[in-house]
């Protein structure tokens, strides 16, 4: 059990840096999960129930600065779960939402840590010692990795009264004022991403696909295919602009001589 706790952990681990860095996929309790089954000798079993939790949190997604239930987490510990005691889907779904809960709470605490390495890297940038940054890279990745690693590691090597029992010990007001956070913060993702959007001619598309989904009932991969057309006809013109006046400056530019004497050439 000590071996199989372990290398679950490693791959929450590195799940949790993929959600942070390359964005692979396995940030997806789908590919998570069946992973795990694999690891665990039953990737049959694996795909059942991390495909049961893809569709339970088909709608978790980051917005802006929001954290949600960490669903990484959550499927990684119910997939070995379900698989190690036997119990299949409602095991592993029983202890999936706790663990992501809990996993949730964890990560607002190491993103809230992580800000005074960006603090420190700045001052790293101002003493120009810029080898010190990559340190503080991984540091920060360090961090992700182990928040994910060690409550997995619990989780699967002490089954989920172990989770249960943490969750009790925590406060219920601070349970309170992360979760009244965690719903305010989604309100400023969304602010932040308008904000965005209305810069300069920006908020035409905005308009344009306000409009479609609610006075055309146009459904959202009808709007989705819309943006895609409308970003590369904007992309086109922009670049076609662009090369006009380039041609232009060209035009003006003084020649320069490469090589004297034979072949000279005028550029």
């Amino acid at each position: 059990m000590l071996f199989k706790a372990l290398i679950v952990a490693i791959w929450a681990g590195f799940c949790a840096l993929d959600q942070f860095g390359p964005h692979l996929g396995f940030r997806k309790p789908l590919l998570a999960g069946v992973v795990v089954g694999f690891l665990l000798g039953d990737p049959v079993q694996g795909l059942i129930i991390a495909g049961t939790l893809e569709l339970m949190w088909l709608g978790t997604n980051n917005v802006g600065a929001y954290q949600p239930p960490d669903v990484i987490s959550g499927a990684v510990v119910g997939v070995a779960i379900g698989i190690l005691s036997g119990g299949g889907e409602e095991a592993g779904i029983a202890v999936a939402i706790p663990v992501a809960l809990l996993v949730q709470q964890l990560s607002m605490v190491v993103m809230t840590t992580n800000v005074s390495l960006v603090h420190a890297a700045d001052k790293v940038v101002q003493s120009g010692e810029f080898g010190k940054i990559d340190k503080l890279q991984y540091t920060g990745g360090l961090f992700f990795f182990l928040s994910r690693a060690i409550p997995v590691f619990i989780a699967v090597f002490l089954g989920a009264p172990a989770v249960e029992a943490v969750l009790k010990v925590i406060p219920p007001f601070v349970l309170a004022g992360l979760g009244i956070a965690s719903k305010l913060i989604p309100a400023v993702g969304l602010a932040m991403l308008l904000s965005m959007m209305l810069k300069k001619n920006m908020w035409v598309f905005l308009t344009l696909g306000f409009a479609l989904a609610t006075f055309l009932n146009v459904p959202t991969i009808g709007v989705a295919i819309f943006a895609l057309c409308a970003a590369v006809l904007y992309d086109i013109m922009m670049n076609n602009g662009s090369g006009e006046k380039v041609e232009n400056t060209s035009d003006e530019t003084v020649g320069v001589v490469v090589a004297e004497g034979e072949g000279e050439f005028d550029l």
